[in-house]
C-alpha cells in the first residue's frame, strides 16, 4: 500500500515537472517571437527608401510653400529661389518621412476633417519619388487630445490617422529651418589669419609656421592660446539668427555702411569678410552680412562682445609653458650668481657654482615659483633698453620633456617697475613688483 501510494505521489511530481517545464518553454517562445509580431504590424506611411525620393514640396499654413530637390549628391532649395540646405538637418526630416509609422487609426472612413483640423490642414507635404509611389502627400492636423499625437492623413486615402506628435516637430519645416544657416562658410579650423577692426582698434592673429597663434602687433608676439580657441570656437559654431533681407545689395538702414565690427578670415579655401552693423529692433541681435553669401542677417550680440578685444587681452601672459614634473635642466643667471641645476635619474643635483645634491622639494618650489611668472599688463615702449632687459638681470634657461624643449625667460627690476619676455618675445611684459621675491628666496634656499 506504501509502495502505490510512494508511486503515485512520484509520477504526479514527474507530470507537474513536465507541465513547468512546457509552460516555460511556451512562454519563452512567445516572447521571442513577440517583436516580430509588433514589427510587422507596424505601417510606414511612406515606404520608400530614403535614397529614392527626389524631391519634397513643404506647405506651411502660416508661411509660404517652397520646394527642396535633390541635386547630384546634395539637396538645395529650387523653389521660390536657389537657396544651400544644412544637409544634416534635411536628413532628418528624410529620416522622419521614411520610417514614420501609424499609430492608431481613429477614423477608417471620416465625415469630417475639421475635428481633426484637417479641413484645411495646418501643413502639407508633397514628395515625388523615382519609386512606388511615385507621388505622395502627406497632411497633418491638430494634436490629439491628450498631446501625444497628431492627426495626418494621405492624400488619396481617407482615412484620419495618429502620428507620434515629436514627428509633427520634424517635418513641418520653414524654409529657414533647413537652409544652410552657416554664416561663414570657410572651415575655422582652417583658418590661418584672422584680423578685426571696430572703431579706432584694429588687431591681426595669424598662425606661425610651426601651426601656433601669434598676434601680429605687429612685430608677431605669442597669443593667448585660450583666449584664440574661444574666438575660432565662436566662429566655428557661427550661424544666423534670421534672416533681415535676402539679398544684401538691397540691404536697406542696417548699419553696413559703417560697422561696428569688421571681421576678415583668410583660410586654405580663401577669404571671407563678416561685417556687423546696428542693433535690430529688439535689440539683442546685430545685423551683419558675408562677402561670399547674398542675405543680411542677424547674430546674438554676444558675438560681437567677443570680438571687441583690446590687443593685449590676446597676447599671452605666461612666461613659461613647461610642467614642473618634466624639468630636466635648469640655468639661471641672477644678482647671486649662475646657477646649473640637473636631473638625474630622480636626484636633483647643482653642478655649478659647486656640485652637490639639491633637496628635491626646495627645487620644486624654485620650479612653481619660476612657472608662476606672469605678466599683468604690456608697456606701450618697445624700447628693451628702457626697460631693462638690453643686459638683464635675471635669466632663467629652462629644459624640459621628452624632445628637451628649451624655454628662456629674461627679468630685470626698473625702479618699482619689474619687466621680463621670453627670449624669442620682441616685445617686454610687465609683472607684479614682487614677482621676483619668490625666485630670489627659493634661490636662497638652494
Amino acid at each position: 500500500m506504501k509502495k502505490q501510494k510512494y508511486l503515485n505521489t512520484l509520477i504526479a511530481l514527474v507530470l507537474l515537472a513536465a507541465a513547468w517545464a512546457a509552460i516555460t518553454y511556451y512562454d519563452k517562445h512567445k516572447a521571442a517571437e513577440k517583436p516580430a509580431v509588433e514589427t510587422a504590424n507596424q505601417e510606414k506611411i511612406f515606404p520608400v527608401d530614403a535614397q529614392h525620393i527626389q524631391s519634397i514640396t513643404f506647405k506651411p499654413h502660416d508661411g509660404d510653400a517652397f520646394t527642396c530637390r535633390r541635386d547630384g549628391g546634395k539637396w538645395v532649395v529650387s523653389d521660390p529661389h536657389p537657396l544651400d540646405v544644412d544637409q544634416g538637418n534635411f536628413s532628418g526630416v528624410l529620416n522622419s518621412l521614411t520610417t514614420a509609422t501609424v499609430d492608431q487609426v481613429a477614423d477608417p472612413k471620416p465625415t469630417d476633417l475639421k475635428q481633426f483640423g484637417l479641413d484645411p490642414p495646418s501643413f502639407a507635404m508633397d514628395v515625388t519619388s523615382d519609386a512606388k509611389p511615385q507621388s505622395f502627400t502627406l497632411l497633418l492636423g491638430d494634436d490629439t487630445p491628450t498631446s501625444g499625437g497628431v492627426y495626418a492623413q494621405v492624400s488619396g486615402n481617407p482615412r484620419v490617422f495618429t502620428l507620434a506628435s515629436y514627428l509633427k516637430t520634424s517635418l513641418e519645416k520653414k524654409l529657414f529651418d533647413v537652409r544652410d544657416r552657416r554664416a561663414l562658410t570657410l572651415d575655422a579650423d582652417q583658418l590661418q589669419k584672422v584680423s578685426v577692426e571696430y572703431k579706432s582698434t584694429n588687431w591681426t592673429l595669424e598662425k606661425n609656421p610651426e601651426g601656433v597663434w601669434d598676434l601680429v602687433i605687429p612685430p608677431p608676439v605669442r597669443a593667448d592660446r585660450f583666449t584664440v580657441d574661444g574666438l575660432v570656437s565662436q566662429l566655428r559654431g557661427l550661424t544666423m539668427q534670421t534672416i533681415a533681407a535676402e539679398d544684401k545689395k538691397k540691404n536697406g538702414d542696417f548699419g553696413l555702411a559703417a560697422p561696428e565690427l569688421r571681421l576678415q578670415l583668410t583660410g586654405s579655401a580663401g577669404s571671407q569678410t563678416i561685417v556687423v552693423g546696428k542693433k535690430d529692433k529688439d535689440g539683442d541681435r546685430y545685423f551683419a552680412a558675408n562677402s561670399a553669401l547674398e542675405p543680411v542677417f542677424t547674430l546674438n550680440s554676444d558675438f560681437l562682445t567677443q570680438f571687441k578685444k583690446e590687443p593685449a587681452d590676446l597676447r599671452e601672459k605666461d612666461l613659461f609653458s613647461f610642467s614642473s614634473f618634466d624639468v630636466k635642466r635648469l640655468e639661471v643667471d641672477a644678482p647671486k650668481g649662475h646657477f646649473v641645476f640637473e636631473k638625474q635619474s630622480s636626484q636633483w643635483k647643482q653642478t655649478a657654482p659647486t656640485a652637490k645634491n639639491v633637496n628635491s622639494d626646495k627645487m620644486d618650489t624654485l620650479l612653481t615659483h619660476l612657472r608662476d611668472l606672469r605678466a599683468d599688463s604690456f608697456p606701450k615702449a618697445g624700447n628693451l633698453a628702457d626697460v631693462g632687459l638690453a643686459k638683464p638681470a635675471y635669466r632663467f634657461n629652462v629644459q624640459w620633456g621628452d624632445k628637451n624643449s628649451t624655454e628662456v625667460v629674461e627679468a630685470a627690476k626698473s625702479g618699482d617697475h619689474v619687466y621680463a619676455r621670453r627670449a624669442t618675445d620682441p616685445l617686454p611684459s610687465e609683472l607684479s613688483k614682487t614677482a621676483l621675491d619668490d625666485v630670489d628666496k627659493s634661490l636662497g634656499e638652494l
